[in-house]
């Protein structure tokens, strides 16, 4: 008599197990869906910032058509959205690994205007997307978040970026004065000549990082790191020295050193004279090539290859922005392509030296909130960025034939092993 009861528990029994089973599998999925949700949220906000930008760089028409097409087309195809997120995750990974992270809190504490009730605005200018300016803005916005200042809560962010076009980043500066933003973070040598032009009289404190030499962006302003007027921060003077030193360890029958610049960007102009006065002490030729903008940069370096031994590139946002015509080049002709920026070496440099501009970042977010807390920007000294990593790429040093000597690859703090470019 107890046999139908006994089968019908059995059955109600194999039925829990079941419906167990498949909640356990849809945790797993929506687990798994959830991550990628996370790992979308990052060019999601990039999506934001440059859908944001677009409207400021108005001369800038394709490269800004280009940004909202990206933004429609990731709201459109969640996949593709995705997949773009991973190669984005990868590019920034390679270029912080480069960079280094940042060695010294920007503050030890929160600064009192933080807790002040106001949201504060903060415009960043920048000339365009390179990795090692992206890392200066990254920087910056986290030292400023250590600092107290967390986005979305007390503080927002005006991203300027001209995309490339010079002439949008005075634009930009009107934007930021127009909008009597709270400070401007310019990011870069042309992006503080632009921002200083067009708010010299409107009383905005302006921080600068990631520039070469603030006195010859600004001679009759910035006189010395302490005699500045309203404007201050850090500057990023690449070991050119250095730089040339480690030619020679890896290349050392190397006479004849190409640079590319554009003779624009007063940071790239300095650069090259000092590449000048130290290749004379060390019996070394510098051999130049100009352009005036990045689609010039294949045809530069091609008509310098039959010239040279190496190439060098130094922190000519234009040149670098077209980094992989270079690398193409001195992959073709087998002549070593180095640099003066880390973040350059995942993209195919055979070994670089030069500054964390992550850190540097974050050194400009601790003036920044100095400023926010009531302290004249005139009374902030400019500092002066420490010296960063050395970087290797072992993929480029086999593709453009030299070997990398064993006390070079000793001494790297980031070592890559394939060669990766930025997604733009």
């Amino acid at each position: 008599m107890f046999k139908a009861p006994r089968k019908a528990i059995g059955l109600f029994m194999v039925m829990v197990l079941v419906a167990l089973a498949l909640v356990a599998c849809g945790d797993s999925t929506a687990t798994s869906g959830a991550a990628t949700g996370t790992t979308a949220a990052a060019p999601a906000t990039t999506a934001a910032v440059a859908t944001t930008t677009a409207p400021v760089a108005t001369t800038a028409a394709p490269a800004a058509t280009t940004v909202t097409t990206a933004t429609t087309a990731a709201i459109a195809n969640t996949t593709t959205a995705a997949t773009s997120a991973t190669t984005a995750a990868n590019a920034t990974t390679a270029a912080t690994t480069a960079s280094g992270a940042a060695k010294v809190p920007a503050c030890d504490k929160a600064a009192t205007s933080a807790s002040s009730g106001k949201t504060y605005t903060i415009g960043i200018a920048v000339q365009n997307t390179i990795p090692a300016l992206q890392n200066a803005i990254d920087g910056t916005k986290k030292g400023l978040e250590q600092c107290g200042f967390i986005e979305g809560k007390n503080v927002k962010y005006d991203i300027g970026n001209a995309l490339g076009d010079i002439p949008a980043l005075a634009t930009i500066g009107r934007k930021f004065g127009d909008e009597k933003v709270d400070v401007i973070v310019a990011v870069g040598s042309q992006a503080l000549s632009n921002m200083y032009t067009t708010n010299k009289d409107n009383n905005i404190p302006i921080i600068f990082n990631s520039v070469t030499s603030p006195m010859t962006v600004l001679p009759d302003l910035i006189k010395s790191q302490t005699e500045h007027s309203f404007v201050t921060g850090v500057q990023t003077f690449p070991p050119v020295e250095d730089g040339l030193k480690l030619i020679l360890q890896i290349s050392p029958k190397a006479k004849n050193i190409g640079i590319i610049y554009n003779p624009t960007e007063a940071n790239a102009v300095v650069q090259v004279k000092e590449a000048q006065n130290v290749a004379a002490k060390l019996g070394l030729t510098i051999v130049t090539q100009t352009i005036q903008n990045s689609g010039e940069v294949l045809t530069a370096a091609n008509q310098l290859s039959d010239k040279v031994d190496v190439f060098l590139a130094v922190t000519d946002v234009t040149v670098v922005n077209a980094l992989e015509s270079v690398v193409k080049v001195a992959t073709d002709t087998k002549k070593p392509l180095y640099g003066l920026d880390p973040t350059s070496a995942p993209r195919g440099v055979v070994a670089s030296v030069g500054f964390d501009y992550y850190d540097n970042g974050v050194t400009s977010a601790r003036m920044v909130s100095a400023v926010l807390d009531g302290k004249k920007s005139n009374d902030i000294k400019i500092e002066i960025q420490p010296k960063g990593p050395l970087a290797i790429n072992l993929k480029a040093a086999e593709q453009m034939g030299v070997k990398i000597p064993d006390e070079v690859i000793s001494q790297a703090t980031a070592k890559f092993t394939d060669i990766t470019a930025p997604k733009k």
